[in-house]
């Protein structure tokens, strides 16, 4: 049995939960950089996608402290060193296993995508 959150005011782009719950662990679907601001620059990006996360998993009364695996995914390999910085500041003490993929997206502009699992 799970339970599927949509958080009021944050965009989907399709018929998809921001997050489930299954038991106690909270499984995040990829969050983008896009917003209203429709940032172009990577490390605006990566934090607007942080910060969503932020949102997602306090609505499902979780922090980014609880996250245990996250996949980064990113537009261009020329990104991986400036991602690894900013992730550090996220992840300083306790940083989560990770997976990260250089990999196209659906839409143009979006150069960073995170998804995360949470316990």
């Amino acid at each position: 049995m799970h339970k599927s959150i949509v958080v009021e005011g944050l965009g989907r782009g399709g018929p998809y939960a921001h997050a489930v719950i299954a038991g106690e662990t909270v499984y995040i679907s990829g969050q983008t950089g896009q917003n209203e601001n429709n940032q172009k620059d990577f490390k605006a990006q990566f934090r607007a996608s942080m910060e969503k996360i932020g949102k997602i998993a306090e609505s499902t009364g979780k922090s980014i402290k609880d996250i245990v695996k996250i996949g980064v995914y990113i537009s261009d390999k020329s990104y991986f060193k400036e991602m690894n910085e900013i992730f550090g500041e996220y992840f300083k003490d306790s940083p989560p296993a990770r997976t990260t993929l250089v990999s196209g997206f659906v839409a143009d502009g979006i150069l960073v995508e995170i998804d995360a699992v949470l316990h």
